[in-house]
Protein backbone atom coordinates (compact mmCIF):
# COMPACT_ATOMS: atom_id res chain seq x y z
CA UNK A 1 0.00 0.00 0.00
CA UNK A 2 1.40 3.41 -0.95
CA UNK A 3 2.08 5.79 1.89
CA UNK A 4 0.13 9.03 1.90
CA UNK A 5 2.31 12.06 2.46
CA UNK A 6 0.57 14.87 4.31
CA UNK A 7 1.70 18.36 3.45
CA UNK A 8 2.25 20.45 6.56
CA UNK A 9 0.38 23.77 6.53
CA UNK A 10 2.57 26.78 5.82
CA UNK A 11 3.39 28.58 9.05
CA UNK A 12 2.49 32.24 8.94
CA UNK A 13 4.26 34.96 10.87
CA UNK A 14 2.85 34.76 14.41
CA UNK A 15 4.26 38.20 15.24
CA UNK A 16 2.67 39.81 12.19
CA UNK A 17 -0.68 38.19 12.96
CA UNK A 18 -0.50 39.49 16.53
CA UNK A 19 0.13 43.04 15.33
CA UNK A 20 -2.73 42.92 12.85
CA UNK A 21 -5.04 41.56 15.57
CA UNK A 22 -4.03 44.38 17.92
CA UNK A 23 -4.35 47.05 15.23
CA UNK A 24 -7.87 45.89 14.38
CA UNK A 25 -8.95 46.26 18.00
CA UNK A 26 -7.20 49.61 18.48
CA UNK A 27 -8.72 51.13 15.32
CA UNK A 28 -12.14 49.50 15.61
CA UNK A 29 -13.91 52.83 16.24
CA UNK A 30 -12.29 54.65 13.34
CA UNK A 31 -9.38 56.24 15.18
CA UNK A 32 -5.71 55.67 14.23
CA UNK A 33 -3.60 53.49 16.51
CA UNK A 34 -0.88 55.11 18.60
CA UNK A 35 2.48 53.30 18.46
CA UNK A 36 2.78 53.33 22.25
CA UNK A 37 -0.68 51.77 22.68
CA UNK A 38 0.17 49.15 20.07
CA UNK A 39 3.47 48.31 21.79
CA UNK A 40 1.66 47.91 25.11
CA UNK A 41 -0.99 45.68 23.51
CA UNK A 42 1.55 43.26 22.01
CA UNK A 43 3.94 43.65 24.96
CA UNK A 44 7.01 44.89 23.12
CA UNK A 45 9.08 48.09 23.14
CA UNK A 46 7.98 51.12 21.13
CA UNK A 47 11.07 50.65 18.94
CA UNK A 48 10.10 47.05 18.12
CA UNK A 49 6.54 48.15 17.32
CA UNK A 50 7.86 50.87 14.99
CA UNK A 51 10.00 48.32 13.13
CA UNK A 52 7.06 45.99 12.62
CA UNK A 53 4.82 48.84 11.47
CA UNK A 54 7.43 49.76 8.87
CA UNK A 55 7.41 46.14 7.64
CA UNK A 56 3.61 46.08 7.53
CA UNK A 57 3.65 49.36 5.63
CA UNK A 58 6.07 47.96 3.05
CA UNK A 59 3.63 45.07 2.47
CA UNK A 60 0.72 47.45 2.00
CA UNK A 61 -1.11 46.30 5.13
CA UNK A 62 -1.01 49.59 7.07
CA UNK A 63 -0.90 53.30 6.33
CA UNK A 64 1.53 55.29 8.46
CA UNK A 65 1.05 59.03 8.97
CA UNK A 66 3.58 60.98 11.08
CA UNK A 67 2.11 62.49 14.26
CA UNK A 68 -1.28 60.94 13.51
CA UNK A 69 -0.96 57.20 13.97
CA UNK A 70 -1.46 53.98 12.03
CA UNK A 71 -4.46 52.71 10.10
CA UNK A 72 -5.11 49.40 8.38
CA UNK A 73 -5.41 49.47 4.62
CA UNK A 74 -8.26 47.60 2.95
CA UNK A 75 -5.96 44.63 2.43
CA UNK A 76 -4.68 44.91 6.00
CA UNK A 77 -8.22 45.03 7.38
CA UNK A 78 -9.20 41.95 5.39
CA UNK A 79 -6.19 40.02 6.68
CA UNK A 80 -6.73 41.22 10.26
CA UNK A 81 -10.33 40.02 10.20
CA UNK A 82 -9.17 36.60 9.00
CA UNK A 83 -6.64 36.47 11.85
CA UNK A 84 -9.32 37.37 14.42
CA UNK A 85 -11.74 34.85 12.92
CA UNK A 86 -9.19 32.05 13.23
CA UNK A 87 -8.23 33.10 16.76
CA UNK A 88 -11.79 33.26 18.08
CA UNK A 89 -12.80 29.98 16.45
CA UNK A 90 -9.80 28.39 18.15
CA UNK A 91 -10.79 29.86 21.51
CA UNK A 92 -14.31 28.44 21.16
CA UNK A 93 -12.95 25.05 20.06
CA UNK A 94 -10.55 24.94 23.01
CA UNK A 95 -13.31 25.89 25.45
CA UNK A 96 -16.28 23.93 24.16
CA UNK A 97 -14.62 20.81 22.75
CA UNK A 98 -11.50 20.54 24.91
CA UNK A 99 -12.87 22.13 28.12
CA UNK A 100 -10.01 24.58 28.68
CA UNK A 101 -10.70 27.36 31.18
CA UNK A 102 -11.48 30.85 29.86
CA UNK A 103 -8.27 32.38 31.17
CA UNK A 104 -6.19 29.81 29.23
CA UNK A 105 -7.81 30.32 25.84
CA UNK A 106 -6.04 33.39 24.47
CA UNK A 107 -2.46 32.16 24.98
CA UNK A 108 -3.22 28.69 23.60
CA UNK A 109 -5.03 30.11 20.57
CA UNK A 110 -2.09 32.44 19.87
CA UNK A 111 0.24 29.44 19.82
CA UNK A 112 -1.98 27.43 17.47
CA UNK A 113 -3.28 29.99 14.97
CA UNK A 114 -0.09 30.41 12.86
CA UNK A 115 0.02 26.71 11.94
CA UNK A 116 -3.59 25.89 11.02
CA UNK A 117 -4.61 26.16 7.38
CA UNK A 118 -7.88 27.23 5.78
CA UNK A 119 -9.21 23.66 5.52
CA UNK A 120 -8.62 23.09 9.25
CA UNK A 121 -10.30 26.41 10.01
CA UNK A 122 -13.40 25.57 7.98
CA UNK A 123 -13.75 22.08 9.48
CA UNK A 124 -13.47 23.61 12.94
CA UNK A 125 -16.14 26.16 12.00
CA UNK A 126 -18.47 23.40 10.82
CA UNK A 127 -17.85 21.28 13.94
CA UNK A 128 -18.85 24.28 16.06
CA UNK A 129 -22.02 24.80 13.94
CA UNK A 130 -20.81 28.07 12.40
CA UNK A 131 -20.79 30.18 15.58
CA UNK A 132 -21.21 33.95 15.59
CA UNK A 133 -19.49 34.64 18.92
CA UNK A 134 -16.49 33.35 20.89
CA UNK A 135 -16.53 32.14 24.54
CA UNK A 136 -16.27 35.74 25.78
CA UNK A 137 -19.28 36.87 23.75
CA UNK A 138 -17.20 38.72 21.14
CA UNK A 139 -18.22 38.48 17.47
CA UNK A 140 -16.42 36.07 15.17
CA UNK A 141 -15.79 37.62 11.73
CA UNK A 142 -17.47 35.78 8.87
CA UNK A 143 -15.52 33.84 6.25
CA UNK A 144 -15.85 36.78 3.86
CA UNK A 145 -14.09 38.99 6.47
CA UNK A 146 -17.10 40.94 7.72
CA UNK A 147 -18.33 41.45 11.28
CA UNK A 148 -21.67 39.97 12.40
CA UNK A 149 -23.95 42.63 13.85
CA UNK A 150 -24.57 42.39 17.60
CA UNK A 151 -27.37 44.35 19.24
CA UNK A 152 -25.54 45.54 22.33
CA UNK A 153 -23.84 48.66 23.70
CA UNK A 154 -20.79 49.43 25.85
CA UNK A 155 -22.04 49.77 29.43
CA UNK A 156 -20.32 53.13 29.92
CA UNK A 157 -22.11 54.59 26.87
CA UNK A 158 -25.41 54.24 28.74
CA UNK A 159 -26.82 56.63 31.38
CA UNK A 160 -26.48 55.82 35.10
CA UNK A 161 -29.38 53.73 36.34
CA UNK A 162 -29.46 51.57 33.20
CA UNK A 163 -29.72 47.82 33.75
CA UNK A 164 -28.95 45.18 31.17
CA UNK A 165 -27.64 41.72 30.57
CA UNK A 166 -23.92 41.39 29.92
CA UNK A 167 -23.50 40.18 26.35
CA UNK A 168 -19.69 40.20 26.05
CA UNK A 169 -16.44 41.38 27.59
CA UNK A 170 -14.03 42.79 25.03
CA UNK A 171 -10.60 42.00 26.41
CA UNK A 172 -8.00 39.32 25.77
CA UNK A 173 -6.34 39.90 29.14
CA UNK A 174 -6.45 36.65 31.10
CA UNK A 175 -5.97 38.57 34.33
CA UNK A 176 -8.90 40.90 33.58
CA UNK A 177 -11.21 38.03 32.59
CA UNK A 178 -10.34 36.05 35.72
CA UNK A 179 -10.82 39.14 37.91
CA UNK A 180 -14.22 40.04 36.42
CA UNK A 181 -15.52 36.47 36.49
CA UNK A 182 -14.48 36.21 40.13
CA UNK A 183 -16.74 39.18 40.82
CA UNK A 184 -19.64 37.61 38.92
CA UNK A 185 -19.20 39.95 35.94
CA UNK A 186 -19.62 37.58 33.00
CA UNK A 187 -21.88 37.20 29.93
CA UNK A 188 -25.42 36.35 30.98
CA UNK A 189 -25.30 38.23 34.29
CA UNK A 190 -27.56 41.26 34.85
CA UNK A 191 -25.65 44.45 35.65
CA UNK A 192 -26.82 47.89 36.77
CA UNK A 193 -24.70 50.97 36.11
CA UNK A 194 -25.01 52.91 39.38
CA UNK A 195 -22.68 55.82 38.66
CA UNK A 196 -19.49 56.90 36.88
CA UNK A 197 -17.05 59.16 38.70
CA UNK A 198 -15.80 62.22 36.78
CA UNK A 199 -12.24 62.78 35.52
CA UNK A 200 -11.71 59.14 34.46
CA UNK A 201 -12.76 57.91 37.89
CA UNK A 202 -14.18 54.42 38.56
CA UNK A 203 -17.61 53.11 37.59
CA UNK A 204 -19.93 51.73 40.25
CA UNK A 205 -21.89 48.71 39.00
CA UNK A 206 -24.26 46.34 40.78
CA UNK A 207 -24.14 42.62 40.04
CA UNK A 208 -26.11 40.04 42.08
CA UNK A 209 -26.87 42.67 44.72
CA UNK A 210 -23.22 43.65 45.19
CA UNK A 211 -21.95 47.11 44.26
CA UNK A 212 -18.53 46.94 42.62
CA UNK A 213 -16.18 49.82 41.85
CA UNK A 214 -14.37 49.09 38.59
CA UNK A 215 -11.60 51.08 36.99
CA UNK A 216 -12.66 52.99 33.88
CA UNK A 217 -10.48 50.93 31.54
CA UNK A 218 -11.84 47.55 32.62
CA UNK A 219 -15.42 48.84 32.84
CA UNK A 220 -15.21 49.93 29.20
CA UNK A 221 -14.83 46.29 28.14
CA UNK A 222 -18.31 45.39 29.41
CA UNK A 223 -21.10 45.35 26.81
CA UNK A 224 -24.79 44.86 27.62
CA UNK A 225 -28.03 44.05 25.83
CA UNK A 226 -31.47 45.17 26.89
CA UNK A 227 -32.57 43.38 30.07
CA UNK A 228 -34.93 40.49 29.46
CA UNK A 229 -33.80 39.97 25.87
CA UNK A 230 -31.14 37.29 25.80
CA UNK A 231 -29.14 37.62 22.58
CA UNK A 232 -28.39 34.57 20.49
CA UNK A 233 -24.75 34.84 21.53
CA UNK A 234 -25.57 34.12 25.16
CA UNK A 235 -27.79 31.17 24.26
CA UNK A 236 -25.03 29.74 22.13
CA UNK A 237 -22.51 29.85 24.94
CA UNK A 238 -24.96 28.33 27.41
CA UNK A 239 -25.49 25.33 25.16
CA UNK A 240 -21.87 24.36 25.48
CA UNK A 241 -21.28 25.12 29.14
CA UNK A 242 -21.73 22.44 31.76
CA UNK A 243 -22.43 24.69 34.72
CA UNK A 244 -25.19 26.66 33.00
CA UNK A 245 -23.39 30.02 33.18
CA UNK A 246 -22.44 31.93 30.08
CA UNK A 247 -18.70 32.01 29.60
Amino acid sequence: MAKIKLKAPRKRSAAMDNYLHALLELTNHGQPADTGDLAARVRVSAASASQMLKKLGEQGLVKLEPYRGTELTTEGLHRALRVVRRHRLLELFLHRIMSFELQDLHVRALALQPVIDEEFEEKMDAMLDHPKIDPHGRPIPAKNATWPKLGDSPLLDLPPGTSGQISRITTDSTEAIKYLHGLGVRPGAVVVLESVAPFDGPAAVRVKGNVLHLGRRIAQTIHVSEEGKKPASVKLILSGNKDGDAA
